[in-house]
């Protein structure tokens, strides 16, 4: 019985955390948006500004991306493949919460990615909308996982690979971070 709360007081603390999160991210967006008057519109109809409107936009693209992408490789696509989430895997429940843990780190990175790659008009134009449905891919992801499906893990990383030789090709090479630091 123990075990089992604990389990859940483990599995619950990203909900809450990601909870507590949430408002900041509505402030930040509206501050580092584009102004109306120097946008035009990409491929998806999002508004690309047709000059930078955030200083160092691709560095720190590249620094979001990075995390997120080294993230998701360590903490779920390794993982996957390894078959750790699989019933009666050795080190299951960890690998199910620190998956958790990584899925909301993702997002989060993405999110601000997204918001780099808006700010400047070469990278809005190229991945704007790849980029902006990670987010919600690697969630949905790892939910299927929990339940037994592990399809789209690899429909996030043939979308990771896709962004990334994107981005490449237009001179901004993302480096992932191997070891990020999801905790805090």
């Amino acid at each position: 019985m123990k075990k089992l709360m604990l389990v859940l007081v483990i599995l619950l603390a990203p909900a809450l955390i990601a909870t507590g999160c949430k408002s900041s991210s509505d402030s930040a967006s509206s501050s580092t948006a584009p102004s109306a008057s120097a946008t035009a519109s990409s491929s998806d109809g999002a508004d690309c500004p047709t000059s930078n409107t955030t200083s160092f936009a691709k560095t720190k693209f590249v620094l979001h991306s990075g995390l997120a992408f080294g993230a998701f490789h360590r903490y779920l696509y390794k993982p996957y493949r390894a078959g750790t989430f699989s019933k009666g895997a050795d080190g299951r429940v960890t690998a199910f919460v620190k998956g958790g843990v990584a899925a909301l780190f993702i997002k989060r990175e993405v999110r601000l990615a997204s918001e780099d790659v808006k700010a400047n008009p070469t990278l809005c134009k190229a991945i704007a909308a790849p980029l902006a449905k990670i987010g919600d891919t690697v969630q949905d992801a790892f939910d299927k996982v929990k339940g037994g499906d592990a399809s789209g893990v690899d429909s996030v990383n043939s979308a990771i690979s896709s962004i990334t030789s994107s981005s490449s090709k237009n001179g901004v090479d993302i480096k992932e971070d191997d070891n990020p630091n999801i905790g805090g």
